[in-house]
């Protein structure tokens, strides 16, 4: 039995991959979600109604899913890092540019274009990261991983808090290209991954796609496209909730979208633990049908409560999250995992969407409140999300291969 601690066992390179990658996805997370909180601003300078502000988002996450195929395609080819230098310099600079954005159409032509980019981040440094960290701790590094989102959004709703009463929204896009200065540490900082570079070595030609291959991507595609339902049906129009609905103002705002992430990097970090050593069911659908006992608390039912409610929102509503990083890696092997891991990933994202123009659309069309609609999307998708992991075929085999029973958490 290894008893070593967790956190010992990596080597140097691979805690530099590891944190290049997280840092980049840290900062694709402060990238997108400063439109989130900025949207109502925007629809305001601009004349604009909430559902065409959220429709943009629809056509950010449609263009994930053709940045991460491009992505996994060539990490598959010719390695991780490239695929990830490119991808940050690509989103940072266009997320950049909505600073000087004339008119809302430039605003989803840049914000379009920006998908492309955040897509390719995340299929390029995922597999990065967890092909060079070892095998025994993934479910917690996964954990660590995928919570990292949940940190770029607390820290943009923290700038956005200090600059955006003083200098305006427009000032957030500028801080946005800042990302575009990581690449010089990855370039000569980080190794390939050796998961990759061996498989490159060995490589045969073979089908790229055969009828298992085929079942995982339907069943993971689903599974994503579900859980991203549940993130951007409670993410995507919550800060709209909470100017227009509940009469917050910057600073409450800025408090309850921390608290919500905060929620959300405990919860991934928890679910990776616990895909590790109970199985990647457990650790997801458990968190999954939590968090309908939160969503009352979350969307203002009980005033005094809110920051309960955002913080249990996102350890369960967004929680699991943290398994999906070593469940898609684990599933399809190094030739070929970059490509399928960016389109089951990205191809749920683009299942859910419509997720946040539909719960605009609901409330607008339903005669609800907006808080409402999104109590109404996110449950919906995280029972279904239950439900289709409970029942997902040959995802006990999955699971059992995710844990790690000899894994030490405690200092030797």
């Amino acid at each position: 039995m290894n008893t070593m601690p967790w956190w010992k066992e990596p080597t140097r390179a691979e805690w530099a991959a590891f944190g290049a990658a997280w840092a980049g996805w840290v900062l694709d997370a402060f990238d997108f979600t400063i439109f989130m909180l900025v949207m109502p601003n925007i629809a305001r300078d601009f004349g604009v109604p909430n559902v065409a502000t959220a429709g943009s988002i629809t056509l950010t996450l449609f263009a994930r899913l053709v940045g991460g195929a491009l992505a996994g395609s060539a990490a598959d080819r010719w390695g991780r890092k490239v695929p990830l230098m490119i991808s940050i310099v690509w989103f940072a600079v266009c997320d950049g540019a909505v600073s000087l954005a004339p008119s809302f159409a430039w605003i989803v032509v840049l914000r379009t274009l920006f998908g492309l980019g955040m897509g390719a981040e995340w299929t390029s440094g995922t597999t990065l990261a967890m092909e060079n960290w070892p095998a025994r701790s993934r479910g917690i590094a996964s954990g660590i991983l995928q919570g990292s989102w949940a940190v770029g959004y607390l820290l943009a709703a923290v700038v956005s808090a200090v600059v955006l009463p003083i200098w305006g929204w427009r000032a957030l896009f500028v801080c946005a290209a800042a990302p575009a200065l990581l690449v010089f540490p990855i370039r000569f900082w980080i190794k390939e991954s050796k998961e990759w570079t061996q498989a490159r070595a060995r490589r045969v030609a073979r089908p790229l796609f055969d009828r298992r291959s085929i079942g995982k991507i339907a069943w993971a595609s689903i599974a994503m496209g579900l859980g991203f339902g549940a993130y951007y049906a409670l993410a995507g129009m919550y800060p709209t909730v909470l100017t227009t609905e509940l009469g917050k103002g910057a600073s409450s705002l800025a408090w309850l979208v921390g608290l919500f992430n905060v929620g959300m990097l405990v919860g991934s970090v928890a679910c990776g633990m616990l895909a590790a050593r109970r199985g990647v069911r457990i650790a997801i659908a458990l968190p999954a049908l939590a968090s309908l006992l939160a969503l009352p608390f979350y969307i203002g039912t009980f005033p005094g409560l809110l920051g309960f409610g955002a913080f249990a929102a996102g350890a369960c509503g967004v929680g699991f999250c943290g398994v999906v990083p070593m469940l898609l890696t684990g599933m399809f092997e190094p030739a070929v995992r970059a490509r399928f891991v960016g389109l089951v990933y990205h191809l749920g994202a683009a299942l859910a969407a419509l997720v946040p123009t539909a719960t605009a659309a609901l409330a607008a069309y339903a005669h609800l409140r907006l808080s409402v609609a999104v109590a109404i999307a996110a449950g919906g998708c995280e029972v279904l999300l239950a439900i289709v992991v409970l029942s997902g075929r040959g995802l006990a085999s999955v699971s059992s291969e995710a844990r790690a029973p000899e894994l030490s958490l405690e200092p030797a």
